[in-house]
């Protein structure tokens, strides 16, 4: 059996648990941070989400742009569920 060039499952998991638990740790500033851009319940739109990641890019320079998705993302979920709009 041929196994050369196959990563094991278990150091691909390690390696986005790592990654997520750098984006964990940053949510609660970026939901202070994003909270007043997305204060008004018309305000999830293109725009809103563009000046949400630049925002971050600056706050966490070190994040790549997947991370800054990722927590753009968890942010505007978090925000609507509490706002009553989780649709």
């Amino acid at each position: 059996m041929n196994t050369q060039g196959i990563t094991p499952t278990y150091t691909t998991i390690t390696a986005d648990r790592r990654v997520s638990l750098l984006v964990r740790n940053r949510f609660d500033s970026a939901l202070t941070l994003l909270k007043p851009l997305f204060s008004k319940p018309d305000a999830f739109n293109g725009t809103s989400l563009y000046r949400a990641m630049n925002q971050l890019h600056q706050a966490y320079p070190d994040l790549s742009g997947h991370e800054i998705e990722a927590l753009v993302a968890a942010v505007v979920r978090t925000l609507q569920k509490r706002n009553g709009n989780a649709g």
